[in-house]
């Protein structure tokens, strides 16, 4: 895992979301509450900066300033 195995926690949790969009998808309407969507939110935007932070760190000719 690129960001270490102390984010596995996260993959787990992007998998978990990612079974239940497909449930709500093709199952049923209403199985994701606004508060678990929220989170997701929440969890993405703190994401995005850690992995920015590592790509600044180790590869910054990927990212833009």
């Amino acid at each position: 895992m690129i960001l270490g195995v102390e984010r596995q926690g996260d993959a787990d949790y992007l998998d978990s979301c990612r079974n239940k969009r497909n449930t709500a998808e093709y199952d049923s309407v209403g199985h994701v509450s606004p508060e678990e969507a929220r989170e997701l939110v929440d969890f993405s935007i703190e994401l995005r900066t850690t992995v920015r932070k590592w790509l600044k760190a180790n590869h910054p000719g990927l990212i833009q300033p």
